[in-house]
């Protein structure tokens, strides 16, 4: 069972960042699958560790990607991801300290994260690169 797959709504109109969303969301769905399927320690770990280093690079790209084409509520959304890597950060120390149990809490903030995050606050910045374009 997926947390959720990949669909038009999730689309913010940028192909480098729909990718990189489609990757994180890969991980996440492995994740939850590996926790469904009873597995912990290493595995888990690992596949946790793989969407930490995903999102620290996805946040950097999205932010370079926003000031480079002048995003106005690009301070805003940089403390937007700020936050979510601090809340990612303590479910991912909790998960090491106790050798790769994930608890439900966990899970319903991935979730939250795509469905608030990239539905509503990443699909902001594709219509002002789709202006700049033009």
């Amino acid at each position: 069972m997926t947390i959720m797959n990949w669909d038009a709504s999730l689309d913010v109109g940028v192909d480098q960042m729909n990718r990189e969303h489609q990757g994180l969301l890969n991980l996440m769905n492995r994740l939850h699958d590996a926790r469904d399927a009873g597995k912990t320690g290493k595995e888990v770990l690992d596949i946790l560790d793989a969407l930490g280093a995903a999102t620290v690079k996805h946040f950097k790209d999205e932010e370079d990607f926003m000031e480079r084409s002048g995003y106005p509520k690009f301070k805003t959304h940089k403390l937007i991801h700020e936050d979510l890597l601090k809340k990612f950060t303590g479910y991912a120390e909790a998960a090491h300290a106790s050798h790769g149990k994930l608890e439900d809490g966990f899970f319903f903030f991935l979730k939250h994260w795509l469905t608030a995050h990239i539905k509503g606050i990443d699909m902001q910045y594709g219509p002002n690169a789709q202006k700049l374009a033009s």
